[in-house]
Formats: structure tokens, sequence, C-alpha cells
């Protein structure tokens, strides 16, 4: 009995071996007839050298002059005009599309407004404070809005108040 297994698999073994020459004629017969074609390569645009000659322009990695960056208001003319004295706040420097009222502390009757920025920082600011680009004056704080009084420039050395709103946002 136990030369019975080894004599079966031998067997099956054995049947596994034969003939293959019809089939590597098959393959021999597919090779002959399938060439690939290959498309030549497309000639490599020609290089151009440019040369860098911006020495007399300023450095990209050395921030700018005061005298660049400051605003250009005419001070001369009798009319409305922002103060240029005074020192932006942080969220100067934000749209007002870009900021979103979250919510109100209070204590002792004042109310401060909780704003975040785009980036996801949240800032506490009482009647008084300063946001947007345009000088936007907080006048008014309620648990469910905030009133802003921006300066908007005319194009004529002036400017005029317009009144804007950030209303608190449940997101």
């Amino acid at each position: 009995m136990r030369w019975i297994l080894p004599l079966m698999l031998m067997m099956l073994l054995a049947g596994c071996i034969g003939d293959r020459a019809d089939l590597q004629q098959f393959v021999a017969s597919v090779k002959q007839q399938h060439v690939a074609r290959i498309p030549p390569l497309k000639e490599p645009p020609k290089f151009e050298h440019f040369q860098y000659a911006a020495d007399l322009l300023r450095s990209p990695f050395v921030p700018p002059s005061r005298e660049l960056t400051a605003e250009a208001v005419d001070t001369t003319k009798d009319c409305l005009h922002p103060d240029l004295k005074r020192r932006k706040e942080r969220l100067e420097a934000y749209a007002l599309d870009n900021l979103k009222m979250r919510g109100t502390l209070s204590d002792g009757g004042v109310i401060w407004a909780l704003i975040e920025t785009s980036d996801g920082n949240v800032y506490r600011l009482g009647v008084g404070n300063y946001l947007g680009l345009f000088s936007g004056h907080i006048t008014k704080i309620t648990p469910s809005s905030i009133d802003i009084t921006e300066l908007i420039p005319d194009g004529s050395g002036c400017w005029t108040e317009r009144s804007s709103s950030l209303d608190l946002t449940g997101e």
C-alpha cells in the first residue's frame, strides 16, 4: 500500500512531460506576424540660455523699504482721510470677506466679538478696534452682528465712509 501513492504520483508527473512543438511553432509564427511599430522620437526643443540681469532691482529676499509700502494719502486736502500715524492692528491684514464672527463675550456690560480669520485663528475685538483692509472701525457690537465703518478711497485723494457689518455665522 505504501508504494501505490508514489507510483501514482510518478505517473501523474510523467503525463505532464509531452511534446510542446506545436506551442513553440505558434509562438514563433505570432512573433513573425506582429512587429511593434514605435514612432520616432520628436526633436527636443532648442535650449535658450536666459541671462538674469536684475542687479539693479530689489532682491526678493529682502523686505521692501518703508517708502515703497507707505500708503499714498494726500493730507494737504481738507477732506476725510485715515490716520496714518496709527499702528495697524492684526486683523487689518484681512479683507472683511475672509473674517467670520463666531460669537461674543461679555463682562460687566462690556461686550467683545470673537472673530475667526481665514487661517483659523480666533481674535477678541471690542468697540474701537480696527479690522479689514479699509481701516474698518468697529462702532457697535451686538450678540448677532458687528457694525463697522470703513474709509474707502474715492480716487481723488479723499476718502468716504461706508457702513459694513459682520453677522454671526454658525458653521
